[in-house]
Formats: structure tokens, C-alpha cells, sequence
């Protein structure tokens, strides 16, 4: 009589121990190359050519990045505003400003701890109004795009002139009220454009007229006096 058992299973080998035996021979490697890079002698000259060479290749990334629009993507990725470095502010503005012929005649440049961006000249105020045409508010929103996804302090001073207001229908009673309406003026626009937190708008009138000294051209020396500043404070903890 033939008697049929079942086949046996062979058990199968679920151990972990050989992970333990990697592990001590992966930390054994890693002990290894930092005993050989701590004998080693290293070549100033090629690390110095090998890091700048690296630092030219995140510049020309970084550019791309400014050039192609991602800078403002990568801003607007954050939940909630937060101050940022004025160098990168700067790098993003002059981005915009080299895509758009409408910010040729804006200035950008960084004075101490903060950062001006300057619409002067015939372009943006002319004598007496505080907004001329409506390609003020299309850059000053440009510019707003920007500086909306930070946290930084944001300053408006409005400038004028020396002439001052003799007219009687004049719509300002004076310089020093046309220059705090200049600056009132972008500051709504910036808030349009989706900056949330308070800024202080200041009225400066001619008081600064004289740093224009050095611009021999009269016509173009009140031109730049009729401007608006935008300032961004440095963020605290930083710049120092």
C-alpha cells in the first residue's frame, strides 16, 4: 500500500544579521577615506579653480532662473511673506528690468542697509501732478509683484522741485503736499498690487534737491527731483 505524504516546506531565511555585517564594513570605508583625505596634501590652486568654476555655473543658473520667471514662481511659493536678502531682491528687480522697456528709466541700487528703487525723471511725474499716465501704475505694479510675497519695510518718499506752487487753481496748496500725494500714490498702487503690510509714505518736498549737484543738465536735474523713492529696509539680523 502506497501511502502519499504531504511535501515539507523549507523554512524560509528571514535574517536580517547580514545588514550588520554592511553597516560595519560601510562605516570601516568611510573611516578609511577620512584617515586618506586627512593625509593628504590639498592643491590650493585647483580647489580655487574648481570652486569658481562652480560658483560661475550657479551664477549662470541664477540668471536663467531671473531671466525665465522662476524667481517669482519660487517667491510666491511661500505660505506666508517673510523678509528676504536685499541682494536677492535686487538680482530679481534688475531681472524685470531687463524684460521690460517700461522699467529702463527706474533706478535700482543699494544705499547702507536697504534697498532704492527711484522712479525720477519725465517719464513717471511731471511739474505739478503726482502721476502722469498710466504707464506709472503699470511699472509700479511690476515692481509691487515683486516685493508683495515679503515681509521687509517698505518706505515711500515723495520728492519735488524748488519751484514752488504759485497758481491758485493749483490741485496742491503747496510742494511739501504734491510730494506726500506723490508718494501716497504709489503706495496705494503697491498695496493693489498685493503688498499687505504697512507702509510709511513720507513727504519730502525740495528737501533734497541739492544732492543733485552734479547734474550739469537743468531740465534734466528737476526732472529727477520730481521722482518717488521706494525703500526696503534690510531685514533685522541681517547686514550686519
Amino acid at each position: 500500500m502506497n501511502f502519499l505524504f504531504p511535501l515539507r516546506k523549507e523554512p524560509t531565511n528571514t535574517s536580517t544579521a547580514w545588514m550588520t555585517s554592511l553597516a560595519d564594513l560601510l562605516a570601516l570605508l568611510l573611516a578609511f577615506f577620512v584617515l586618506l583625505f586627512s593625509m593628504s596634501e590639498i592643491k590650493v590652486d585647483r580647489w580655487q579653480t574648481l570652486s569658481e568654476t562652480f560658483g560661475n555655473k550657479m551664477s549662470d543658473i541664477t540668471n536663467l532662473v531671473t531671466k525665465t520667471g522662476e524667481a517669482d514662481k519660487n517667491m510666491a511659493m511661500i505660505n506666508e511673506p517673510k523678509a528676504i536678502d536685499l541682494a536677492y531682491l535686487e538680482h530679481i528687480l534688475n531681472g524685470k528690468k531687463q524684460q521690460n522697456s517700461l522699467l529702463a528709466n527706474v533706478d535700482i541700487f543699494r544705499a547702507e542697509e536697504r534697498l532704492v528703487i527711484s522712479l525720477a525723471g519725465w517719464d513717471f511725474f511731471r511739474s505739478g501732478a503726482e502721476k502722469e499716465g498710466s504707464d506709472v501704475a503699470e511699472v509700479i505694479n511690476m515692481i509691487g509683484t515683486a516685493l508683495r510675497h515679503i515681509s521687509n519695510q517698505v518706505e515711500v518718499y515723495g520728492h519735488t522741485d524748488p519751484d514752488p506752487i504759485t497758481s491758485p487753481t493749483a490741485k496742491y496748496p503747496n510742494n511739501w503736499a504734491l510730494s506726500l500725494a506723490r508718494a501716497m500714490s504709489v503706495a496705494n498702487e503697491l498695496e493693489n498690487s498685493g503688498y499687505s503690510n504697512p507702509i510709511r509714505v513720507f513727504g519730502m518736498a525740495d528737501s533734497r534737491f541739492n544732492e543733485l549737484i552734479l547734474v550739469d543738465d537743468e531740465d534734466r536735474k528737476y526732472a529727477l527731483a520730481r521722482r518717488v523713492d521706494i525703500v526696503v529696509r534690510e531685514a533685522e539680523g541681517q547686514g550686519k
